[in-house]
């Protein structure tokens, strides 16, 4: 039957073999599990220095936008004193008029800047309050990433202690994987390093009734019964894990 062939045939030793299997996969999981705790106490560092990358993005944004409000307040103040001057000329003019109507034209502009310079200085005001405000968040900003900081290099410590305890496990399992690698024939190692790769660290399951606990689908009947006559080793048809019976008292 197609795709459903054993991918490995020995009476004599395949008991064996499955055991050093198991006995592998087990050790990978736990080294797996160990790099999986190196990179979750690296991604914790990571975070906290992206978090400092932010705030100092937040803060060049910021002094790159009170670099715009401040030029934007010298205008308007380089343009109120102009027109000052100009209104206290307005105002010199005005006690020389010679005429009603030109007195009345001058007073009117004299009004108009007034009136100008008023919004003027408000927007004047107007700039300052947010020059303040930004220079607020600037300062708050760099405070909370010099705590960051501090932070980073007080966990920087706790990770490369941990990393360090971790990688001595690591050392040790992985001297008793070589011990289990032995046993295993060289084309059914190959494949279980491909499937490992493929199917999260989970290359052979045990099949309870009929159903394959890698992928929970039930395998064809017949393949089931020469699984459970256990002189082959299959691969599921769904998931393509190596198979092996396991009763389902021993499910816990």
């Amino acid at each position: 039957m197609a795709g459903l062939q054993p991918i490995y045939h020995e009476e004599v030793t395949l008991k064996e073999e499955l055991g050093k299997l198991l006995a592998l996969q087990d050790i990978d999981l736990r080294i797996r599990k160990l790099d999986e705790e190196i990179a979750t106490g690296q991604g914790s560092l990571d975070g906290i220095q992206s978090g400092i990358d932010g705030y100092l993005e937040e803060v060049e944004d910021l002094k790159e936008r009170l670099e715009v409000v401040g030029k934007e307040k010298l205008d308007v103040e380089t343009e109120l004193e102009d027109e000052t001057t100009r209104l206290k000329d307005r105002q010199t003019k005005l006690m020389n008029v010679q005429t009603n109507r030109e007195y009345q034209s001058l007073l009117k502009e004299i009004e108009e800047t007034k009136s100008a310079n008023k919004r003027r200085a408000e927007e004047v005001e107007r700039y300052l309050e947010i020059a303040e405000a930004m220079q607020a968040k600037i300062e708050m900003l760099g405070e909370s990433a010099e705590e960051e900081r501090a932070n980073l290099l007080d966990q920087q410590k706790k990770v490369e202690t941990m990393s360090q305890e971790l990688e001595v496990q690591k050392t040790k399992i992985s001297k008793e994987r070589k011990g289990k690698i032995d046993g295993v024939s060289k084309g059914v190692y190959r494949r279980y390093e491909q499937l490992r790769e493929r199917r999260n660290g989970m290359a052979i399951v045990g099949v309870t009734d009929g159903v394959c606990q890698g992928c929970y689908m039930n395998i064809p009947p017949q393949q089931y019964n020469e699984l459970l006559r256990g002189d082959e080793l299959h691969s599921c048809p769904s998931c393509q894990r190596m198979m092996f019976h396991k009763p389902a008292s021993e499910e816990e």
